[in-house]
């Protein structure tokens, strides 16, 4: 929380759990799309946070997790975005869930996933080095 605080300049107050998933229980995670955190950006503003990680440099985004994205965009006005750490090389991607179309990303299926529809994560979308200081939000080219 203390990280994501300091990536979109907020008191850690102003992020909200509204997920299913229990950071500090492995065990409650879940597979819904609904994201996990939601955060009061300064200002009226919100964005929705979806927190994920990899540790095999296989990265990958799930296709409900865009769909969900998209419907809340599109009924809420709320943008969200994935922040994915990849454990294996110790970098973070952001990625904005709301704005993927079809044509953009190589949809793939991934049996090792229980057969879920997945993309790649763009290795230009590592933009944060985990053991360099923090980014700013609005420094990130989403390109």
């Amino acid at each position: 929380m203390k990280a994501l605080g300091l990536v979109f300049e907020v008191d850690t107050e102003k992020i909200y759990l509204i997920g299913d998933d229990d950071f500090k229980n492995a065990e409650t995670f879940k597979k819904t799309p609904k994201a996990d955190l939601e955060i009061r950006l300064n200002g009226k503003n919100k964005i929705r946070i979806e927190m994920q990680s990899g540790f095999t440099g296989v990265n990958d985004i799930k296709q409900h997790k865009v769909l969900e994205a998209k419907r809340v965009f599109r009924e809420e006005g709320i943008p969200s975005l994935a922040i994915h750490i990849d454990l294996y090389n110790g970098q973070v991607a952001f990625v904005k869930l709301d704005e993927i179309e079809d044509g953009d990303v190589n949809w793939i299926t991934r049996q090792q996933m229980e057969g879920q529809t997945v993309f790649n994560i763009d290795q230009n979308n590592f933009v944060w080095k985990i053991t360099e200081s923090p980014i700013k939000y609005k420094e990130i080219d989403f390109g």
